[in-house]
């Protein structure tokens, strides 16, 4: 058929056409459909495989946990243990460095205690008031270096800048207010700080000097204790603390986390050898029949698909080169072909040709 000119052909012939064409129409139809098998069982497949991987993990994780279980309890119960024996240890030793602290400021302190008695009785017995070795006091009347003229600038400060600027804050608060403030406060300080002034400094200048250089004695042993107990607190030699049996029970207990931590490695080790392998065997053996068969049964679909779709394929060059290259694209359908096939059997024309011309007439 394929050497003659369709065209001029008869009945038979456009049988013959329609005949595969159909075929072809229905062989597409079953590779579509087998494609479509081959889809799903694929996506089943790996769903299979994802599913038995999961349970595998699952499985295995749920396995470990339980190994590593008892061995964590142990290493925690010991850790709590030496938290523990570590602030035992570290209570000894403040108490040994307080101990020492006392011990190396002893005489630094007892000199300040016996000034301090000094300014005291040389106050009493001169009637002086107590006030007069106050900070405050020495920075106010007998100011000496940059500590005491920053705190009489900030006790300035204070009285006159920034009480009196709390007042622009106030709504309403009146001008002379201002004035009357100042008023009152210049009086007070002048009056206060010269009577202050005459019963101290005029009357007792002496004593107070005095007591203001035991003060920077006192001062000077305060920084010294200062110093010793940062030396002290920063000394990495604890030997004199006699820490020696915290620090026996600490190593102990260190020891034994490690050969706990070496006895859970050697087990997961272990696990990892023997349990592991039986327990992926055990779910596979369940599980990988079905997959396997699935496998086949994709591998069949496969080679199906793979014969019919060679097959479509022949037959929709053979389809293109033989008859819709005559008939052309429109008449490739099997319903126009019905039609063509009815217009023959009725006698209206004896070739294809002339049948595809009655067709057009109608249309």
């Amino acid at each position: 058929m394929a050497e003659q000119n369709i065209l001029t052909g008869d009945l038979a012939v456009l049988e013959q056409i329609i005949s595969d064409i159909k075929e072809h129409k229905k062989n597409k139809e079953q590779l579509e459909k087998l494609n479509e098998i081959a889809k799903n069982l694929t996506k089943n497949i790996d769903v299979s495989e994802r599913e038995l991987k999961e349970e595998i993990d699952a499985r295995v994780k749920e396995s470990i946990a339980s190994i590593c279980s008892g061995y964590n309890k142990a290493i925690e119960d010991e850790k709590i243990k030496l938290k523990d024996i570590q602030g035992q240890r570290d209570k000894a030793k403040m108490a040994g460095v307080k101990e020492r602290i006392a011990n190396e400021t002893r005489d630094l302190r007892n000199e300040n205690s016996s000034l301090n008695k000094e300014i005291k009785e040389a106050f009493k017995a001169e009637r002086v008031p107590m006030y007069c070795s106050s900070r405050f006091y020495m920075a106010m009347f007998q100011t000496k270096g940059v500590a005491d003229a920053a705190v009489y600038t900030l006790i300035m400060l204070l009285l006159f800048l920034i009480i009196p600027s709390a007042g622009c804050f106030i709504p309403g608060f009146p001008q002379w207010g201002f004035v009357l403030y100042y008023f009152i406060l210049s009086t007070l300080v002048i009056s206060a700080g010269k009577h202050i002034y005459y019963k101290t400094m005029v009357c007792h200048r002496e004593v107070i000097s005095a007591a203001r250089e035991t003060k920077n004695k006192i001062r000077n042993n305060r920084k010294k204790i200062k110093k010793i107990e940062k030396r002290i607190r920063s000394d990495k030699n604890e030997e004199m603390y006699g820490l020696g049996d915290y620090d026996y029970k600490i190593n102990e207990i260190h020891d034994r986390i490690s050969k706990i931590e070496g006895e859970k490695t050697c087990a997961l080790q272990e696990f990892e050898n023997t349990a592991k392998p039986d327990i992926i065997a055990e779910i596979e053996g369940r599980n990988r029949g079905p997959i396997d068969n699935m496998r086949a049964e994709l591998s069949k679909k496969q080679e199906e698909c793979s014969s019919l779709d060679a097959l479509v394929k022949e037959q929709r060059i053979y389809i293109s080169s033989n008859y819709e290259a005559y008939l052309g694209r429109d008449f490739m359908s099997a319903e126009k072909l019905e039609e063509l096939r009815a217009i023959m059997k009725s006698q209206a024309a004896a070739t294809v040709g002339q049948a595809i011309a009655v067709y057009k007439d109608k249309r």
